[in-house]
């Protein structure tokens, strides 16, 4: 067995143990290139309720990282579920906007419209500003309807200034 083998095989057991730590450190190794975990893989660990709860966010950071498209649609369920921890839907919402997803554009404004936390509603914010285009603004300016303040306002006004500086 390789070296490199080895290195990838730990680096999924420090991912799965579900320690925050590690399995985040894990994600960025993937992000880094450092080690090679299967996409279609961390889809699975990512999407499976029998996972913990890190070890999921961790795999969903790295989706987002090495834009693995065909995860898109099962980020988009986690962020769309109402039965989904706020962490997975925070971490599904961004990773989507590092994909540059724009199948996820309307689960995002439905979200971003939706009683969620304050962390998801950002990362909407983050998600809609990094796909951008004529529905994307749409669902920003529909959320900037309801008079976000604080840094929910901030970062919708950032948001909608990267959007139409494009």
């Amino acid at each position: 067995m390789k070296r490199a083998d080895i290195n990838s095989f730990r680096s999924l057991a420090l991912m799965l143990g579900g320690d925050p730590i590690q399995a985040m450190e894990s994600a960025k190794n993937v992000i880094g290139g450092k080690v090679n975990i299967n996409p279609f893989l961390l889809a699975e660990i990512a999407s499976n309720k029998m996972y913990k709860r890190w070890s999921r966010i961790a795999a969903i950071y790295a989706l987002g990282f090495v834009n693995h498209k065909p995860s898109a649609q099962e980020l988009i369920r986690i962020l769309g579920s109402r039965d989904e921890d706020s962490q997975l839907k925070d971490h599904a919402a961004e990773a989507l906007g590092n994909m540059n997803e724009p199948r996820a554009t309307a689960v995002l404004g439905r979200t971003l419209m939706a009683e969620e936390s304050p962390n998801v509603k950002r990362s909407c914010i983050y998600a809609l500003s990094q796909i951008g285009g004529s529905k994307a603004h749409l669902a920003l300016k529909k959320f900037e309807a309801t008079k976000p303040s604080g840094e929910m306002g901030k970062a919708l006004k950032q948001a909608l200034t990267r959007l139409r500086s494009r």
